[in-house]
């Protein structure tokens, strides 16, 4: 059982969770892959090879896209009356330096690995998928979909809860009900993650007070939904590097 509940991350690491996925394979063992609240980009990268996908209807998967970003500071260095200028014994010396605006060719350069990249993942969902690669383009280009629509697509299997997909995977495997045990294998928290943990079982607790309290448990839920809120959002910035792209043009309610 592959449990996935992820936004997706760098080419590097969804590549090499996709290969351990093909090694079990290989062992003769098969992967049923069971998609959360979210199982898109990098998320659906790793399990594109699995036997089965199971998805919940409101499952937000796909994101079949790469995307790549260099940040120079050359324009706001320019306000500032700051430039830079140097000598270079190749077209590339200094390509990537930050106080530079990005050249043509490095921008090509660029432009091209991920074109690359972004060729690869079609191929990995259309092998996966037993699509052509056209017809994986059609779907792809990041645009995200609903499990059901994805059902539609051809790019999820079934439509399901994390049970329906472990009773799956034993029938895959030759198993009867009652002949099985599921054990949940699960990252170990680190301190700060414990100590968020432990807040939020207070928060319930307190939640959970009579009326009679007065004016105390409204501001405690109120309290307990905004850091709810917060942490709901914490919870998507998962990518190895730290990096994230933010759309300073788009308007989120």
């Amino acid at each position: 059982m592959l449990r996935i509940d992820s936004p997706g991350g760098s080419v590097f690491a969804s590549e090499v969770i996709r290969q351990a996925v093909l090694d079990v394979q290989e062992a003769g063992k098969p992967v049923i892959a069971s998609y959360g609240t979210v199982a898109a980009s990098g998320g659906y990268w790793i399990s594109a090879n699995a036997d089965e996908i199971w998805a919940q209807p409101e499952t937000i998967t796909g994101s079949i896209g790469i995307f790549g970003m260099i940040v120079t500071f050359d324009q706001s260095l320019d306000m500032l009356g700051v430039h830079t200028d140097g000598v270079g014994t190749t077209r590339l010396a200094g390509a990537f330096d930050l106080t530079r605006p990005l050249s043509p060719m490095v921008a090509d350069l660029v432009q091209s690995s991920i074109e690359h990249g972004y060729g690869k993942f079609l191929s990995i969902v259309a092998e996966g998928r037993s699509m052509s690669v056209e017809a994986v383009d059609a779907v792809a280009q990041g645009r995200v979909w609903s499990g059901e629509t994805a059902l539609e697509l051809g790019l999820v299997d079934h439509l399901g809860g994390l049970d329906d997909a472990v009773k799956a995977a034993a029938q895959k495997a030759g198993l009867e009900e009652g002949d099985y045990g599921v054990r949940h294998v699960q990252e170990q928290l680190d301190p700060f993650e414990n100590l968020i943990v432990e807040i939020l079982e207070q928060a319930q607790v307190r939640g959970m007070l009579p009326d009679n309290m007065g004016q105390t448990v409204p501001v405690v839920a109120d309290i307990q939904g905004r850091f709810m809120t917060a942490m709901e959002e914490l919870q998507w910035l998962k990518d190895p590097k730290g990096a994230y792209a933010i759309c300073m043009h788009c308007k989120v309610n």
